[in-house]
């Protein structure tokens, strides 16, 4: 007979469904476990996915579904076909301890009147899930949530009943109610109370049956003693109105059908909440769709009134303010005509000077036909000066930051890899050939307690080198490491902020807090790279002069006497003789920023554009880069460059020769 019958609904998650599978084969050693999948329609391919990673695995079963039934039916689904005396509920996105089944079976078999128990989630950074143990939402336990007391004070009795957040952690208890990504039910506990209610379709319905298991006159426990961590992906945003509908809906089916004595109490809260929930949604997408509108409108409105003050020195209000949202509405219109709110679009610099150019003299027509609301051409001149100026400023700060955050010029987080072996070693390599990465490694921590050549440290004093390496990302290398053992450092570095990942042992895959990033050396050679383009050819050499000219009043002369300096006070030789060549970058012959060519042949490469003072293959010399990896910088400069990039790199060069003893050949 089947011990355990694991019941998992998958809906698009397959490398995350396998890592969860791995660890449950792992978890089953002594145990008769049977791995039942009910697959929601995915469309990634997840049942090929499975056929292929465990084929005629005698334990594992596939349900396909040929629509999304949900959570509730899915799982119900499952359990008809369950031939286990247990039923675990098990989401995809968890990994097991080796001991979680077995030691959840014998708390289970051991404690009298139980019905259901789950054990302790932990989530990606180390803390606890806190649905895994929570109070059904009487009243008043919704009305501290909806209020976020609950969250201001979480250890109060009264204030922190939901998520029971007063409670240890470590210790084992009686709860109302646990959560769906881990429950433990005996197969005629579950019939008995008649499984999940299919009215649930996503979320509240764990909630539910966990309070018929209480009617019923069962007990569910929460048993910390055993761990499994628990990614809870984020692909319905808590933001969205989807989420929104879904959770304080399924909140109102289960008031409705359990707490019927204060029904008209809790669907008011909830109704009320619903629509708190929905206008801050809309309102916060509102501003996030239109915010390139409301910008233009202040900047186009602080244009004009600037150019009035610098043409008459004063502001005559009632004369002119009419005119003012008159001619700031014809703005709008021919920077929308233009295409400057494209989506793809709204950070462009070209596509605004089109609009107010086009409103320039749509404005300026109005001094013929319309007296009244007739400007002095001056004041409209010095607008469109004024006005593109704002513009464009904010639109480049908004390119730079939003660039800073998605590369990782400026934005990389110190790295761990506990563990070593040939999959890290890879994984290393192929982070060397990605100018994007955010991973910055440190070292290897060596997973045993003894202290081995390429490692610089251990287990023992892994939290010593977390705070002063100032760590932020730990990727463990999974064949190295017991789940016991990543759980266990998890929950030991859970207060220090820490984004906890798996590198798979069989694949280029890091398993993070919801999603899967995909780390490879492929890339696609695109025919046209920005380099080449005609405006940004235009702009990268206006901004190569005017910097140039400013440098050779500034810059240029301080090199010239560095460069004369006995060798022994010139700190930074190799920096200040590329300055030199600042009268070049005037010139034409050389740019600030640009690609290097060391040790490459020259053949073709001017399509790369011209050689650069720094760049980004000069600002990554110390990771001792080979000509591969240097001919892919160069690549990826010229694919991507924009004057944004060429600033941001400017930026990187400075603060390497202000803040690194040892600065690379810059």
């Amino acid at each position: 007979m089947v011990d355990i019958s694991v019941i998992i609904v998958n809906y698009n998650v397959k490398e995350l469904l396998e890592q969860c599978i791995n660890s449950i084969l792992k978890a089953a050693e002594g145990l008769k476990v049977e791995i039942i999948v009910v697959d929601n329609n995915s469309f990634d391919g997840s049942i090929e996915y499975l056929k292929n990673k465990f084929p005629s695995h005698p334990s594992l079963k596939l349900i396909e579904s040929p629509i999304n039934l949900g959570f509730a039916k899915a799982n119900n689904l499952g359990v008809k076909e369950a031939k286990g005396e247990y039923l675990l509920i098990l989401n995809p996105d968890t990994i097991l301890q080796e001991d979680t089944l077995a030691s959840s079976l014998k708390f289970y078999k051991s404690t009298p009147g139980i019905g259901a128990m789950t054990c302790k989630l932990i989530l990606p950074n180390g803390k606890l899930d806190l649905a895994c143990r929570r109070s059904f939402p009487t009243p008043a336990v919704a009305v501290y949530r909806i209020m976020g007391l609950s969250r201001l004070f979480p250890k109060s009795k009264t204030f922190g009943k939901y998520n029971l957040t007063y409670l240890d952690e470590n210790s084992t208890y009686e709860v109302d109610a646990i959560v769906g990504a881990f429950m433990l039910i005996k197969k005629d506990v579950y019939e008995k109370v008649k499984g999940f209610d299919e009215d649930y379709f996503m979320y509240g319905e764990d909630l539910d049956l966990c309070f018929r298991i209480k009617k019923a006159g069962y007990k569910i426990y929460y048993f910390p003693d055993t761990s499994i961590i628990h990614y809870k992906g984020e692909s319905t945003k808590k933001s969205s109105i989807s989420y929104v509908n879904n959770f304080y809906g399924a909140m109102q089916v289960f008031v409705k059908k359990n707490l019927n004595t204060s029904f008209w109490l809790m669907n008011l809260l909830i109704r009320i909440s619903i629509i708190y929930r929905a206008s801050i949604s809309y309102l916060s997408r509102l501003v996030k769709n239109n915010y390139p509108v409301l910008l233009d409108f202040l900047f186009i409105v602080s244009g004009m009134i600037l150019a009035i003050y610098q043409r008459f020195e004063f502001f005559p209000l009632e004369a002119y303010t009419l005119v003012i949202f008159v001619y700031t509405f014809v703005w709008l219109i021919t920077l929308a005509l233009s295409g400057s709110y494209n989506k793809l679009e709204k950070f462009s610099l070209v596509k605004p000077l089109n609009g107010i150019l086009i409103g320039f003299f749509v404005n300026s027509s109005f001094t013929y036909f319309f007296n009244e609301y007739a400007f002095s051409r001056a004041v409209v001149l010095r607008t469109v000066v004024n006005t593109y100026l704002f513009i464009a400023a904010w639109r480049l700060i908004a390119k730079i930051v939003k660039y800073s955050k998605s590369r990782s010029i400026f934005k990389t987080t110190n790295t761990l890899i506990i563990g070593k072996n040939e999959e890290t070693e890879n994984f290393i390599t192929k982070l060397k050939t990605r100018v994007d990465s955010e991973y910055d490694f440190i070292g290897y921590i060596s997973p045993n307690s003894g202290h081995t050549e390429g490692f610089i440290g251990n287990l023992n004093n892994l939290q010593d080198i977390v705070i002063s390496e100032k760590i932020k990302n730990i990727v463990f290398a999974k064949n190295e490491l017991t789940n016991q053992q990543i759980l266990d450092m998890m929950w030991s570095l859970k207060d220090m902020n820490i984004s906890f990942k798996i590198l798979a042992g069989d694949s280029d895959i890091i398993l993070g807090k919801s999603a899967l990033d995909k780390i490879d050396d492929i890339y696609l050679m695109q025919i046209e790279y920005n380099i080449n383009k005609k405006f940004n050819i235009f702009v990268k050499r206006i901004f190569d002069v005017l910097l140039g000219l400013f440098s050779l009043f500034t810059i240029y002369p301080l090199s010239l006497i560095v460069s004369k300096m006995p060798a022994v006070y010139r700190r930074h030789e190799k920096f200040f003789k590329k300055l030199l060549l600042i009268p070049r970058v005037v010139t034409g012959k050389y740019s600030f920023v640009g690609r290097a060519t060391w040790d490459m042949p020259q053949q073709g490469m001017q399509y790369l554009g011209k050689n650069g003072l720094t760049g980004l293959v000069q600002i990554n010399l110390h990771r001792n880069l080979s000509v591969d990896e240097i001919e892919y910088f160069n690549f990826y400069y010229a694919k991507n460059q924009s004057l944004a990039l060429d600033i941001e790199i400017l930026l990187k060069t400075l603060s390497l020769f202000l803040f690194r003893k040892n600065v690379p050949n810059l």
